[in-house]
C-alpha cells in the first residue's frame, strides 16, 4: 500500500544535497506528521547548514545506499533528482521526489520549462513577464518556494531531465498538469546519469504530455507529432512580433546578448501572451530583466581584456552560443567532468570563431584531439589562474577571456557557481 507522508509514517529522504530540495522535503514531510529520516552517501557534517538543520531537528541520520537498513524498512522513499535510475533496485519501498511532493500541494497556476541549455534564462524571462514567482533546478527547491509563499502562488518551474524522469516514475501523485510547457532545446547530455540518449531525449519530451499548451524550438516540433504549439512570437527587423501583428518590444529592449537569449524570449513570450500578459508591459517587462550569475557575465573589465563567466555552459551546445554571442578577439576556456558529449561540432564552432582555445580538466584530451582535427592547436592548463595568465599572453589586448567549458565542473570544482565564482577571483588577481 502506498501511504502519503502524515503521522505514524516513516519517510526516508534519500540524497540531501543542498541543491536537489532534500532539506524542504524533510520540513515538508515532518510538518505533516510523518518521521523523517536521512540517508545520504555522507555524514551529517558533510553537508554543511543542511546536515545542520537534519541534526538539530532530530532527524536520524544514515550513510550509505539503498543497500542500507534503512531503505527497505521506510513506509516511502523522497529521492533527490540526483539519484540515478541504476541505483534504485529492483524491489523497492513506494517512491516519490521533493517535485512530486511540491506539485500534489501546490493548487496556484503553473507553466514548466525545460531544456537542454536556456532553462533558468527561460524560466526568468516568463517570471519576470508575468510577475510569477519561479523555483526548481538551478532555483529555490519547488517546496522551499511553496512553504515560503503558499501554495496559491503563481510558479514558473525550471525542471531538469532528472526532475521529470522522477515525476514519471512517482508512485505517489498522477502525473502533474502545467497551464504550458516550454522547451528551450533538446541536445545531447548527462548521459553520466541517463541509460541513454533516447531515455534523456524521453524525460525531456514527457514534459509535453503533462501540459495543456506548449511552445517549442524548431528542432524539437519534429520529434513530437501531433502536438500544435502555440502561435509563436517571432523577431523580426529587430521587434518581437506576436503571431496576430503586435509588437510586444523590440530586442533592445532585452539586455541579455546573443540569439539564442533572443530565441529564448521568444519563447518566453509565446507562453506568456497565452496566460494572459498584456501586450501593453511586454516591453517594460522585458527591460526588468537582468542576467542570472554565471551566464555571459561580465565579471571583470580590467584595462586590458574582459572576463566573462559562462560558467552554466555545460554542453557543446551552450558553449557554441557563448562563442557566438560576443565579439571581437577571445580565448575560450573549455573543458571539465565528462557526461558523455562529442567534441567534433565545438570544434568547427571554435575554428570558425577564430577563439584561442585553452583546456583544462578531464575532458581536456578528448577536446584537444578535436580541435586537433580542424587544425586548431590548444593550449592545456593545470587551472583556471593558469588558464587567465597564459590567455592573456597570447590574446591581444582590447579581447575577451571567456569561461565557457562546455562541461560539468565536478572534476576540479564543487560545481558551475564554484568554478565561476575561482575564474573571477583569477581574473581579479593576475589582470590590471
Amino acid at each position: 500500500m502506498i501511504v502519503a507522508p502524515g503521522p505514524g509514517v516513516r519517510v526516508l529522504v534519500w540524497g540531501f544535497g543542498s541543491h536537489g530540495g532534500g532539506l524542504a522535503a524533510a520540513r515538508h514531510c515532518a510538518a505533516l506528521g510523518a518521521q523523517v529520516e536521512i540517508l545520504d552517501d555522507r555524514p551529517a557534517a558533510a553537508c554543511g547548514d543542511h546536515g545542520a538543520c537534519a541534526a538539530a531537528s532530530g532527524w536520524a541520520w544514515h550513510v550509505g545506499d539503498a543497500t542500507h537498513p534503512a531503505f527497505a524498512s521506510a513506509d516511502l522513499i523522497v529521492a533527490s533528482p540526483a539519484i540515478p535510475p541504476r541505483a534504485w533496485p529492483a524491489r523497492h519501498p513506494p517512491r516519490t521526489a521533493p517535485e512530486g511532493l511540491a506539485l500534489a500541494a501546490h493548487r496556484g497556476p503553473r507553466l514548466a520549462v525545460t531544456g537542454t541549455k536556456g532553462k533558468s534564462t527561460t524560466a526568468l524571462l516568463c517570471a519576470t513577464l508575468l510577475g510569477w514567482e519561479v523555483a526548481g533546478n538551478s532555483n529555490e527547491p519547488l517546496l522551499a518556494l511553496l512553504a515560503r509563499r503558499g501554495s496559491q502562488v503563481p510558479l514558473v518551474c525550471e525542471l531538469s531531465s532528472f526532475q521529470l524522469d522522477h515525476l514519471a516514475h512517482d508512485q505517489l501523485a498522477p502525473p502533474p498538469r502545467f497551464a504550458a510547457a516550454l522547451v528551450t532545446s533538446l541536445a545531447r547530455d548527462h548521459l553520466d546519469w541517463h541509460d541513454d540518449l533516447a531515455h534523456y531525449h524521453a524525460a525531456k519530451l514527457r514534459l509535453l504530455d503533462w501540459a495543456d499548451a506548449c511552445a517549442l524550438v524548431d528542432e524539437v516540433v519534429p520529434l513530437v507529432p501531433g502536438r500544435t504549439p502555440l502561435p509563436a512570437v517571432v523577431l523580426r527587423d529587430g521587434a518581437f512580433i506576436a503571431a496576430d501583428g503586435l509588437v510586444l518590444g523590440r530586442r533592445s529592449d532585452l539586455a541579455l546578448p546573443g540569439a539564442h537569449n533572443a530565441r529564448n524570449a521568444c519563447l518566453a513570450l509565446t507562453v506568456a501572451r497565452h496566460l494572459g500578459l498584456d501586450a501593453g508591459l511586454a516591453a517594460g517587462r522585458l527591460r526588468d530583466v537582468r542576467g542570472l550569475p554565471h551566464r555571459l557575465e561580465l565579471v571583470h573589465a580590467g584595462q586590458r581584456w574582459r572576463f566573462v563567466d559562462d560558467s552554466i555552459a555545460t554542453t557543446p551546445e551552450s558553449a557554441m552560443a557563448a562563442l557566438d554571442a560576443l565579439s571581437g578577439p577571445l580565448a575560450v576556456i573549455l573543458g571539465g567532468s565528462d557526461k558523455g558529449a562529442t567534441w567534433d561540432v565545438l570544434a568547427a564552432a571554435v575554428a570558425a570563431r577564430g577563439a584561442l582555445p585553452l583546456l583544462i580538466g578531464q575532458t581536456a584530451p578528448a577536446i584537444a584531439t578535436a580541435l586537433a582535427a580542424r587544425g586548431l592547436a590548444a593550449l592545456r592548463v593545470a587551472d583556471l589562474d593558469e588558464a587567465v595568465v597564459r590567455a592573456q599572453a597570447l590574446l591581444p589586448q582590447g579581447g575577451t577571456i571567456l569561461l565557457s567549458p562546455a562541461c560539468a565542473s565536478f572534476d576540479m570544482f564543487r560545481g558551475f557557481a564554484d568554478r565561476g565564482q575561482r575564474f573571477a577571483a583569477a581574473a581579479r588577481r593576475h589582470a590590471p
